[in-house]
Protein backbone atom coordinates (compact mmCIF):
# COMPACT_ATOMS: atom_id res chain seq x y z
CA UNK A 1 0.00 0.00 0.00
CA UNK A 2 1.01 3.62 -0.78
CA UNK A 3 0.66 5.55 2.27
CA UNK A 4 -0.19 9.44 1.77
CA UNK A 5 1.09 11.77 4.00
CA UNK A 6 -0.72 15.05 4.18
CA UNK A 7 1.44 18.32 4.72
CA UNK A 8 -0.18 21.43 6.81
CA UNK A 9 1.47 24.43 5.64
CA UNK A 10 1.48 26.53 8.89
CA UNK A 11 3.13 29.09 6.72
CA UNK A 12 0.87 32.17 8.50
CA UNK A 13 0.22 33.94 4.69
CA UNK A 14 -1.75 30.58 3.67
CA UNK A 15 -2.82 30.64 7.25
CA UNK A 16 -4.48 34.29 6.36
CA UNK A 17 -5.70 33.33 3.16
CA UNK A 18 -7.73 30.32 4.13
CA UNK A 19 -9.53 32.45 7.12
CA UNK A 20 -9.87 35.07 4.13
CA UNK A 21 -11.60 32.94 2.18
CA UNK A 22 -13.69 31.63 5.51
CA UNK A 23 -14.50 34.84 5.68
CA UNK A 24 -15.64 35.63 2.23
CA UNK A 25 -17.78 32.58 2.36
CA UNK A 26 -19.62 33.61 5.63
CA UNK A 27 -20.14 36.88 4.20
CA UNK A 28 -21.47 34.95 0.94
CA UNK A 29 -23.49 33.09 3.13
CA UNK A 30 -24.51 36.04 5.10
CA UNK A 31 -25.36 37.97 1.74
CA UNK A 32 -27.57 35.20 0.68
CA UNK A 33 -29.68 35.08 4.56
CA UNK A 34 -29.82 38.45 3.93
CA UNK A 35 -31.29 38.27 0.44
CA UNK A 36 -33.46 35.12 1.88
CA UNK A 37 -35.20 37.59 4.32
CA UNK A 38 -35.74 40.38 2.54
CA UNK A 39 -37.48 37.95 0.23
CA UNK A 40 -39.97 36.38 2.91
CA UNK A 41 -40.03 40.06 4.16
CA UNK A 42 -41.62 41.14 1.08
CA UNK A 43 -43.53 37.74 0.84
CA UNK A 44 -45.38 38.63 3.60
CA UNK A 45 -45.86 42.13 2.87
CA UNK A 46 -47.38 40.92 -0.46
CA UNK A 47 -49.54 38.72 1.86
CA UNK A 48 -50.44 41.75 3.81
CA UNK A 49 -51.49 43.50 0.90
CA UNK A 50 -53.65 40.46 -0.76
CA UNK A 51 -55.06 40.65 2.98
CA UNK A 52 -55.59 44.44 3.38
CA UNK A 53 -57.32 44.46 -0.59
CA UNK A 54 -59.72 40.98 1.05
CA UNK A 55 -60.88 43.36 3.66
CA UNK A 56 -61.35 46.24 1.63
CA UNK A 57 -63.50 44.01 -0.88
CA UNK A 58 -65.39 42.39 2.06
CA UNK A 59 -65.80 46.30 3.55
CA UNK A 60 -67.05 46.95 0.13
CA UNK A 61 -69.53 43.99 0.00
CA UNK A 62 -70.72 45.05 3.34
CA UNK A 63 -71.56 48.46 2.27
CA UNK A 64 -73.48 47.10 -0.73
CA UNK A 65 -75.92 44.87 1.28
CA UNK A 66 -76.46 47.71 3.60
CA UNK A 67 -77.58 50.16 0.58
CA UNK A 68 -79.35 46.94 -0.94
CA UNK A 69 -80.92 46.79 2.46
CA UNK A 70 -81.55 50.51 2.93
CA UNK A 71 -83.04 50.18 -0.93
CA UNK A 72 -85.39 47.57 0.30
CA UNK A 73 -86.62 49.42 3.51
CA UNK A 74 -87.51 52.43 0.90
CA UNK A 75 -89.20 49.91 -1.08
CA UNK A 76 -91.62 48.86 1.44
CA UNK A 77 -92.55 52.59 3.15
CA UNK A 78 -93.21 53.25 -0.45
CA UNK A 79 -95.46 50.18 -1.08
CA UNK A 80 -96.95 51.05 2.17
CA UNK A 81 -97.58 53.84 1.78
CA UNK A 82 -98.90 52.71 -1.66
CA UNK A 83 -101.10 50.73 0.84
CA UNK A 84 -102.26 53.24 2.88
CA UNK A 85 -103.44 55.50 -0.04
CA UNK A 86 -105.16 52.65 -1.24
CA UNK A 87 -106.92 52.21 1.35
CA UNK A 88 -108.10 56.21 1.80
CA UNK A 89 -109.24 56.10 -1.73
CA UNK A 90 -111.14 52.89 -0.70
CA UNK A 91 -112.57 55.17 2.18
CA UNK A 92 -113.44 57.65 0.03
CA UNK A 93 -115.15 55.68 -2.59
CA UNK A 94 -117.41 53.82 0.49
CA UNK A 95 -118.25 57.21 1.77
CA UNK A 96 -119.30 58.56 -1.64
CA UNK A 97 -121.29 55.70 -1.82
CA UNK A 98 -123.25 55.94 1.32
CA UNK A 99 -123.47 59.52 0.47
CA UNK A 100 -124.77 58.71 -2.71
CA UNK A 101 -127.44 55.97 -1.16
CA UNK A 102 -128.59 58.61 1.56
CA UNK A 103 -129.45 61.06 -1.13
CA UNK A 104 -131.20 58.52 -2.90
CA UNK A 105 -133.10 57.84 0.07
CA UNK A 106 -134.43 61.12 0.70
Amino acid sequence: MVGYILKLNLDPRFLEEVGDLINENKLVNGDKRLINGVQRLFNEYQRLINGVQRLINGVQRLINGVQRLINGVQRLINGVQRLINGVQRLFNEYQRLINGVQRLIK
